[in-house]
């Protein structure tokens, strides 16, 4: 007899390696953030610094962001199909909804609309936060599509 919670705990089981997987992927994704937010803040207080060590500074995220992506890439992998068809369709928003923001922002600059916070375009901490809002909105979506 199949009763819910005959079942419940089956799923719950199989659903703690994945989460455990996701936070370990998304300790990265955080590590990325931290030290974006660190460097911004650096950035802003020692405008003096020399360029070449600025240049570097600003690159920094890059490194944890890598990082993230290389398990991210690992995580996809080992998916079911229907688990990367949403993943696939979610990161498909977040890429044209950011691309068509950001392409909206800076028509809208170049035409002598500005923004205050974002005076060149979304800037890569701006377009972090397009990508995460519209990845989450893509997710919701798809996953309302196949239950």
């Amino acid at each position: 007899m199949n009763t819910k919670n005959s079942i419940e705990p089956e799923a719950r089981e199989s659903s703690i390696p994945k989460f455990k997987r996701s936070m370990k992927v998304n300790v990265w994704l955080f590590i990325t953030t931290a030290t974006y937010l660190v460097t911004l803040y650096a950035l802003r207080e020692h405008p003096a610094w020399d360029p070449k060590f600025r240049v570097g500074l600003t690159l920094l995220p890059v490194l944890p962001g890598l990082v993230y992506l290389r398990r991210l890439w690992g995580t996809f992998k080992e998916m079911d199909e229907l688990q990367r068809r949403i993943q696939l369709e979610a990161w498909a928003f977040a890429l044209g909804g950011t691309v068509l923001v950001g392409t909206t922002m800076n028509i809208l600059n170049a035409n002598g609309i500005g923004f205050e916070n974002y005076p060149h375009g979304l800037e890569m901490g701006g377009a972090y936060l397009s990508v995460f809002f519209f990845w989450c909105v893509g997710v919701a979506q798809a996953t309302a599509r196949y239950q």
